[in-house]
């Protein structure tokens, strides 16, 4: 039975699934999502990065509702130009960041309810990442800054040899700080606010798209998004996105992750809807 493209909206990971080697969107991608958008198709995003960063990726690509960023930190409308923050650091005081733990070759980015990434110690791994996932950034003291207005805190290891990571992570648990730890990559541990909820982000877009949940597709292939695949109405996982995803997932995409899958799935929901 065919079915409008409007009457769904599609939550996409764009780390995992819509980029290039260069980072950037896929001309295949984007020659697809022209189609989807043209034909009446809705979309949205999940992704680690800033409303700056993801603006400068998508560049004229439209989305039908706020996308999912900062890793389910905060939701945020490019139509309106605002965020709806759902959580902060406000509990451990302003002097939490002053208390991080310093390690030589360990870089600390925030990221900002304003949509910013502040810098307050640089590393080689921490320039490579900014760069890389054309993350504007302003360099900053931890002094002065408000914990109410940060939403995550990222650092970055520069030797993957020496367990800078692992100190930070050991002094977090013994403080009993109520933080989520979260590697995003080898090289790179998030320390997000424990009362942060990839629910409540959901139900944010949800309620903004006017759509119940049964009304969402969530298209996957990084373990984060494993909990919003069982919220939605649907779910689809690239072929090779994590075991956890896969398992989730009501459908999997003959392409990787890499090869095309966002690709796949998109111009598979044109062509049934006709």
């Amino acid at each position: 039975m065919k079915q409008a493209l409007g009457s769904t909206l599609v939550l996409c990971d764009l780390d995992a699934l819509m980029l290039g080697p260069d980072g950037n969107l896929t001309q295949v991608l984007r020659d697809v999502l022209q189609l989807f958008t043209a034909r009446g198709g809705r979309l949205t995003i999940f992704s680690q990065k800033t409303p700056r960063a993801v603006r400068t990726i998508l560049g004229s690509v439209p989305l039908a509702a706020p996308a999912i960023l900062c890793g389910g930190a905060l939701v945020y409308s490019f139509a309106a130009g605002a965020g709806q923050p759902m959580g902060s650091f406000a509990a451990l005081g302003d002097g939490f960041l002053t208390r991080l733990p310093a390690a030589p070759g360990v870089g600390v980015a925030l990221q900002m309810k304003d949509g910013a990434t502040r810098v307050f110690r640089m590393s080689r791994a921490l320039e490579r990442h900014l760069r890389r996932e054309w993350t504007p950034y302003l360099l900053t003291k931890p002094e002065g800054l408000s914990s109410d207005d940060v939403l995550r805190v990222l650092l970055y290891q520069d030797a993957r040899t020496i367990p800078a990571l692992q100190t930070f992570e050991k002094a977090l648990e013994e403080s009993g700080a109520p933080l989520r730890q979260e590697r995003l990559a080898i090289d790179c541990l998030a320390l997000t606010p424990d009362a942060v909820s990839m629910g409540a982000a959901f139900s944010a877009v949800c309620a903004s798209a006017m759509l119940s949940p049964e009304k969402v597709t969530v298209l996957a292939g990084s373990a984060p998004m494993a909990e919003l695949m069982r919220l939605a109405g649907q779910s689809a996982a690239a072929f090779d996105a994590p075991a956890e995803v896969r398992l989730a997932a009501g459908q999997i995409t003959l392409c990787r992750a890499s090869g095309g899958a966002a690709a796949e799935y998109l111009y598979q929901l044109v062509r049934s809807s006709g």
